[in-house]
C-alpha cells in the first residue's frame, strides 16, 4: 500500500498550483471533468495532489503538513529555496542523516522536504 494523493480544498488554485511547481517540479496533468474547477498536479506520472475549490470558511484542518523525499542533497535544496523566495524553517530529524526542510506556501500549506 501507498499514498495515492492529497486533495487540497484552496481558495486561490493558481497560486497553490504555482507553488507546488516551483517548489516540487509538479506539473498538471489530466483531471476528470468535474463540475467544480481545479487541477491535477502530477509527480513521476502519478497525480499526487488535487487541488479543489474551498468550500469552507479557512482554518486549521487535522493536516499539519505533507512530506516529500529523498529530495536530494541537502546544501542543493537549501540553495534552490533560497533561489525561490520561500519561506522555510530547517532542521534535523534526531538519530538520522535526514535534514527536513518546512516550507510555508499559499494559504498556510505547509511542506515537509526531507534530503539526506
Amino acid at each position: 500500500m501507498q499514498l495515492d494523493h492529497v486533495n487540497i480544498h484552496a481558495d486561490d488554485q493558481e497560486a497553490m498550483r504555482d507553488f507546488f511547481i516551483a517548489l516540487l517540479g509538479l506539473e498538471v496533468g489530466w483531471r476528470p471533468s468535474f463540475k467544480e474547477p481545479g487541477y491535477w498536479l502530477y509527480l513521476d506520472g502519478r497525480p499526487v495532489i488535487h487541488l479543489w475549490p474551498r468550500s469552507t470558511p479557512r482554518g486549521h484542518g487535522w493536516v499539519d503538513h505533507i512530506a516529500f523525499g529523498p529530495c536530494g542533497a541537502a546544501a542543493a535544496r537549501r540553495a534552490a529555496l533560497q533561489k525561490l523566495g520561500l519561506p522555510f524553517t530547517e532542521s534535523r530529524l534526531p538519530q538520522s542523516d535526514i535534514v527536513q526542510f518546512f516550507v510555508t506556501g499559499p494559504e498556510g500549506v505547509k511542506i515537509e522536504l526531507q534530503c539526506r
